[in-house]
């Protein structure tokens, strides 16, 4: 069934694909963005878009009018090292800004809250890896703090006020349209750097992995959470699988033609050594795997990057 759908982060890297995928699902979609890291070229000409920052009052105003059947709420801060240096602007943009659609959806009405978690700055070397939603919660970042409260916060409307709120705490997302935000967004700087021939610096010792996820496939998960208002999760999404940035770094080289030496740089602060999820559960419970493999993942990802701007 059609429905009305709002997108907070519409025309950013995830919400871009989401849009995409819910306009060719023929829903009707209204983004939302402020354009800080979205750009507007990313807009499905079928939707329709606002700027609005999901910070101020304007965002919570349009629920209570749009009356949307679901809300998909990607807008974020989305950078740990950020977090770090500005943990109060962490928290403004991904707690209370939160907290303020939660409570519009829940006075509107809303049908479904969907809600994008994180798994990858939760699950770490402190945990079991791949890890699973039960063993999720050791947050090394305010990035991730502010993840798990607003998951909280979720809980607290669905239980208290009725609201479907479901949370899928992502691993490390790639793809085309990705910018150099963000945990993945080491693969945007190899394939940027690469392709111009610019040297390229490895932080740490590189051996620091992560769970890779194809864009498509995120978005896939989270359109199968629409039509499931009794899924609360938090479902994780990711492969399972670790991949150390060496390896990323000379995989993307071999798609590029890459030949120079990387540099040396510090280990970032504030984010684990290593990091994979079990995404178990939302299989068994949604029927979602992953369907794209990293080497192909990154040939679309560098095919996208050559594209001339």
């Amino acid at each position: 069934m059609k429905k009305n759908i709002l997108v907070t982060g519409g025309v950013g890297f995830i919400g871009s694909h989401l849009v995409d995928a819910l306009i060719k699902h023929g829903h009707r979609v209204t983004a939302i963005d402020d354009l800080s890291t979205g750009s507007r070229d990313n807009l499905n000409p079928k939707a329709a878009f606002k700027k609005i920052d999901v910070k101020k009052p304007a965002a919570a105003e349009l629920i209570k009018s749009l009356k949307p059947d679901a809300i998909f709420h990607l807008a974020a801060q989305i950078s740990v090292s950020l977090s770090v240096r500005e943990p109060v602007l962490d928290a403004e943009t991904n707690v209370m800004a939160t907290v303020r659609l939660l409570a519009a959806a829940a006075d509107a009405g809303v049908k479904r809250f969907i809600f994008s978690g994180t798994g990858g700055a939760l699950s770490s070397e402190l945990t079991k890896l791949p890890t699973d939603e039960a063993h999720a919660a050791q947050p090394q970042s305010p990035y991730a703090i502010a993840k798990v409260a607003s998951e909280l916060y979720g809980s607290f409307y669905r239980q208290a006020c009725g609201l479907p709120f479901t949370s899928f705490r992502f691993a490390n997302v790639y793809g085309p349209r990705q910018n150099p935000h963000g945990e993945a967004g080491v693969i945007a700087i190899f394939a940027q750097r690469m392709l111009a021939n610019e040297p390229i610096r490895i932080n740490g010792t590189g051996k620091q992995t992560r769970d890779y996820v194809f864009v498509g496939d995120v978005v896939n998960a989270l359109v199968t959470g629409l039509d499931k208002p009794k899924a609360a999760g938090p479902y994780h999404v990711g492969t399972g699988m670790e991949t150390d940035v060496v390896t990323l770094y000379k995989t993307i080289a071999r798609l590029t033609g890459y030949k120079l030496k990387p540099q040396k740089g510090p280990a970032d602060i504030g984010a684990p050594k290593r990091s994979a999820l079990d995404s178990r559960k939302l299989k068994r419970e949604l029927g979602w795997k992953p369907q794209v493999y990293l080497v192909d993942g990154l040939k679309q990802t560098v095919d996208w990057f050559r594209q001339p701007i």
